[in-house]
């Protein structure tokens, strides 16, 4: 008996053994298993927020992660050590008084070559041209802008004074009518619709207070003859495999729409404007514009080398400094726009119309009750009239009030309905002041900020 109890007990004991053996192993395989679960869940929400983000010169989609918008690009982020060489550049000459808040706030994120801008106006002499001239533009796809529309124009307008520079605006009626114009039967089409257009932007653009002696406004329509040998040697050196590759043109898409990139590089070349720069065919150019138009320019900077005389300091390149989007109303995802007038305060917009808009639809991170709002305070990274106060209130001091109280819940600030009144006294006064510098712009007033002349006397 003795005997056959060992063998028992030497048997379960190698059937545990054997078991845990097994369990050993089905832990490891699960484990493994679980692991390659959570990478596939990992890597699966990467590719789908990489799949809500849609950023392209025509397309703006998703929540946008600005950092991962610099990697795609290929551009640099704007640092401190290149604020504080803008800093000495222009407050330090005594032509501003600060750095702009955009600046200041990383509104403006992103650059290629500012760096090299800086050089130039570095050596700069009294009395001497130059260093650079600004670039900006708007396609005119409707009458009424939008407070959108004016994060360029408000920075450029700064850069112009701060840097005493000549500034071209670019117009792109011909553009808008590519990608919306329309043609009936019986009535013609619409292009002339889009130049008219034109005229009426072009005094929104007036009345942001740009110097008229350094400032030439111009319509593709009207101008494209002067930058026509530039707008050729640019389609001679682009293939439209690349063009096709960076723009995305399909079958579908009309001649025009696939010839045009080249109209809106043209004017990144000094030498496109033989009279408003006077044949500094070596002045580089500098473009503010938001990251979504950043496309236009990476083909032009690729070929650039090949439409510049050898002593550009940048071999052609035009240096670029990209901006966030301004948020849309409903949400700070994308960017706002034209077609959705509940997304946007329009310049033509009444005090009482502005009101309505921020208080109706303004999205808010405030929490529920008060009583959350008290304990855990606003999510500011999606409230929008915080957001919006970043880009148009001046005062840091206030603006860091703002801040602190909304998203503790607590002091002067801590609700929404606090924080979307000072918004929308801002942007009454804000859009006050543009209607009435609008109104004295004549359509004489246009013409002659049109008029071919010298910028650089």
């Amino acid at each position: 008996r003795a005997k056959a109890e060992a063998k028992r007990r030497a048997a379960a004991a190698e059937a545990a053994a054997a078991a845990y053996a097994a369990a050993k192993k089905r832990k490891a395989e699960l484990e493994a298993e679980l692991e390659l679960v959570s990478a596939t869940i990992a890597d699966n929400k990467e590719a789908a927020e990489e799949q809500e983000m849609v950023v392209d010169p025509w397309t703006v989609e998703g929540k946008i992660d600005y950092d991962k918008l610099i990697d795609k690009f290929g551009s640099k982020p704007i640092d401190a050590e290149l604020l504080a060489r803008v800093e000495a550049l222009t407050v330090g000459a005594g032509r501003v008084q600060a750095l702009h808040p955009f600046l200041r706030r990383g509104t403006f994120f992103s650059h290629r070559d500012l760096a090299a801008i800086c050089d130039a106006a570095e050596k700069r002499t009294p009395g001497g041209p130059p260093p650079f001239y600004l670039y900006t533009g708007r396609g005119p796809s409707s009458a009424a802008m939008h407070l959108g529309h004016l994060i360029p124009f408000m920075f450029t307008k700064w850069l112009q004074e701060a840097f005493d520079v000549p500034l071209v605006i670019q117009m792109t009626d011909d553009e808008k009518f590519l990608w919306k114009g329309e043609y009936k039967d019986g009535e013609g089409d619409n292009l002339d619709r889009f130049r008219g257009l034109t005229y009426e932007n072009a005094k929104d653009i007036i009345a942001c207070g740009f110097d008229k002696s350094k400032t030439f406004i111009f319509s593709d329509l009207d101008y494209v003859g002067h930058m026509y040998p530039n707008i050729v040697r640019i389609w001679k050196a682009v293939t439209y495999s690349q063009a096709k590759g960076c723009f995305g043109f399909e079958g579908s898409s009309n001649i025009g729409q696939s010839a045009f990139p080249a109209i809106q590089a043209a004017p990144s070349f000094a030498s496109s404007f033989p009279v408003p720069l006077a044949g500094s065919d070596t002045l580089p150019c500098l473009i503010p514009c938001a990251i979504d138009q950043d496309p236009y320019f990476r083909i032009t900077r690729d070929i650039a080398h090949k439409l510049v005389p050898s002593g550009h300091a940048l071999k052609g390149k035009p240096a670029l400094i990209h901006s966030k989007f301004f948020p849309p109303l409903e949400g700070a995802k994308g960017k706002m726009s034209s077609s959705n007038e509940n997304s946007a305060v329009f310049l033509t917009d009444s005090a009482e119309a502005i009101k309505e808009k921020i208080t109706t639809h303004a999205f808010s991170g405030g929490r529920m009750t008060k009583a959350e709002q008290e304990e855990l305070g606003a999510d500011l990274e999606v409230d929008v009239s915080y957001q919006w106060l970043t880009f148009f209130l001046d005062d840091d001091e206030e603006l860091a009030q703002i801040r602190d109280s909304y998203g503790s819940g607590k002091g002067d600030f801590w609700s929404t309905t606090l924080v979307k009144a000072r918004l929308i006294r801002l942007l009454q006064e804000m859009v006050q002041r543009h209607q009435e510098a609008r109104a004295v712009v004549t359509e004489e007033e246009v013409r002659s900020w049109m008029e071919v002349r010298n910028l650089v006397v």
